[in-house]
């Protein structure tokens, strides 16, 4: 265990969930980036993979519409509450 996280109990051990719905949140993001991207889809070799993983990130965090934000972007929802 990293040195200090004793001392810091909001730093504990992320791997340990501590409530049914610690991982809720993930899981969420895995189901959606599944039906977003890998589902139906046919690739050629792990690095494709990684590539279409990697360009999902800022989709999901910038443009796509989330349902706990009213059904609109990250930004734009940012941009609305500013």
């Amino acid at each position: 265990m990293p040195q200090g996280v004793h001392r810091h109990p909001a730093l504990g051990d992320a791997r340990v969930a501590r409530e049914v719905t610690d991982n809720a949140h993930m899981e969420s993001f895995f189901h959606s980036m599944k039906a977003d991207v890998i589902h139906g889809v046919s690739l050629a070799s792990p690095d494709e993979l990684g590539r279409l993983l990697r360009s999902y990130m800022p989709y999901y965090n910038r443009a796509r519409l989330h349902s706990g934000l009213g059904y609109r972007s990250p930004v734009d929802y940012e941009a609305r509450r500013a």
